[in-house]
């Protein structure tokens, strides 16, 4: 079956930071925090819809396998004539998939101590990291 283009493409991904931390004596374990801001990007006098994402791995945590302190800038490009509800619902929803899933990568290839296993990120709940995150910022207007 042929696949359909999503209107929403990743034009540019910039890792900002990426310090990894690999212990093969660690402990096993995933503390996984996120947080994300959507920002305005000028690129060759165009603009662009971006996301700014910084995820922690076990940040707080001692004696464990992994550590990981990253933050990636995401540049996207939409299908023209959307409307600016639809982007902004593809940029959330859509984006931070990509971009979790892209530095899920990252880390994998990255770690070269670990047994895969052990470097793999498990999969997050995005939905309610965007509910929580849309909740607080109701709550600070």
């Amino acid at each position: 079956m042929k696949a359909k283009l999503s209107p929403l493409q990743l034009k540019d991904i910039q890792i900002i930071r990426l310090n990894l931390d690999e212990n093969i004596k660690g402990e096993k374990k995933f503390n996984i925090d996120v947080d994300f801001e959507p920002v305005k990007v000028n690129i060759d006098e165009k603009e662009y819809e971006g996301l700014i994402f910084h995820l922690k791995v076990n940040n707080r945590s001692r004696k464990v396998r992994l550590k990981v302190d990253t933050e990636a800038l995401a540049i996207f490009e939409f299908e023209k004539g959307l409307p600016p509800e639809k982007k902004a619902q593809l940029l959330l929803y859509n984006g931070l998939s990509i971009i979790y899933g892209f530095l899920r990568g990252l880390i994998f290839q990255k770690c070269s101590y670990l047994r895969p296993e052990d470097r793999l990120l498990p999969s997050i709940n995005l939905l309610d990291i965007i509910d929580k995150k849309l909740k607080d910022k109701n709550n600070n207007s």
